[in-house]
């Protein structure tokens, strides 16, 4: 066997090493010699990450079943005798098949793990990051009539692991009956189109906390029938509000530009006639023309300077609009 295995002899007071691959020797970081006619929690007396009731009694249920067993999975340090970093700690999924003797009663255990140690980051990976952009799947079973919400989306919903979903208790996040019916409208008219569906869902979580859900859901088909509708929803929240704040940006340079190009340069125009109308009116010399000259230079800058805002004013307005495409 690849995997790392280790036969045990079951004794009335321990269960000794009969034999041990490769790979568990390897794991173990020992001799083969070193391991037989040994008593296994003599070698091994404690795991730093199992209680020590579980740990040695761990062989108690193959024992009374006689039957295979699965101690589904479990962390483990290595190699398994060596004090260990983070690095080292690996993640083995563990069974235990027995051996039994012509009185029916269990002779030998087969002691197998099975490296899962790529799978289970790979899980806690993809679970941590459904948390932190906010996704979640979610399945409803059109023939049953039931429904199952990964982590991701119970996150999401603000409500613990253990929350059972069904088409009766997630009534509860919808903010209104209208969009209770709007969503399940969309998934009949995927089921019925058989095609992919989007839709925006407006929510409450279970901490009463109001979000946008973008869901996008297609239906599982299988010789024609449909089976059920699969999808992702996607926390929204955060964007739909930065586009609510772009958008009352937007409203606000609306306003600057006009105020800049009528309001402002409404006085501005008219300070410019007067003084073109004073500097005719008074060519005679009476009045200083430099007076004139220096009012006129000094409305004329202003006006360059309006100009310069409202063009940049149209180009930052431009910028939004890109933004929020």
């Amino acid at each position: 066997m690849k995997c790392p295995s280790i036969i045990l002899k079951v004794t009335d007071n321990s269960f000794d090493v009969v034999n041990v691959n490769d790979a568990y020797l390897k794991l173990c970081a020992l001799d083969l010699g070193n391991m037989i006619g040994e008593n296994f929690f003599a070698l091994f007396p404690i795991n730093p990450y199992i209680s020590d009731d579980i740990w040695l009694n761990c062989f108690d249920s193959v024992i009374e079943q006689r039957s295979g067993v699965s101690l589904g999975i479990r962390k483990l340090v290595y190699p398994l005798n060596a004090e260990t970093t983070f690095l080292d700690v690996r993640y083995y999924e563990i069974h235990h098949t027995p051996v039994l003797n012509n009185q029916n009663k269990v002779e030998y255990i087969v002691r197998t793990l099975t490296n899962v140690t790529q799978h289970v980051i790979q899980e806690e990976l993809y679970n941590e990051s459904q948390k932190s952009v906010q996704y979640g799947n979610w399945w409803i079973n059109t023939q049953q009539q039931t429904m199952e919400l990964s982590s991701g989306f119970k996150s999401i919903l603000e409500v613990p692991s253990y929350f059972e979903p069904s088409l009766q208790s997630t009534k509860q996040f919808y903010t209104s009956e209208h969009e209770e019916i709007s969503f399940y409208r969309s998934v009949n008219k995927a089921i019925y189109e058989k095609k992919m569906f989007k839709k925006l869902l407006r929510i409450v979580t279970a901490k009463g906390n109001k979000r946008w859900l973008l869901l996008t859901g297609r239906p599982d088909i299988v010789e024609d029938i449909c089976i059920g509708v699969r999808g992702v929803a996607k926390d929204v929240s955060e964007k739909l509000a930065y586009m609510d704040k772009i958008e009352n940006q937007h409203n606000s340079l609306k306003y600057i530009a006009f105020a800049q190009s009528h309001l402002v340069r409404a006085p501005l125009a008219r300070i410019l006639a007067l003084v073109h109308h004073l500097k005719q009116r008074f060519d005679d010399g009476n009045i200083e023309p430099q007076l004139f000259d220096a009012l006129n230079h000094s409305a004329q800058e202003l006006d360059s300077i309006i100009h310069d805002i409202i063009n940049r004013t149209v180009g930052e307005k431009q910028l939004i609009v890109d933004d929020k495409e």
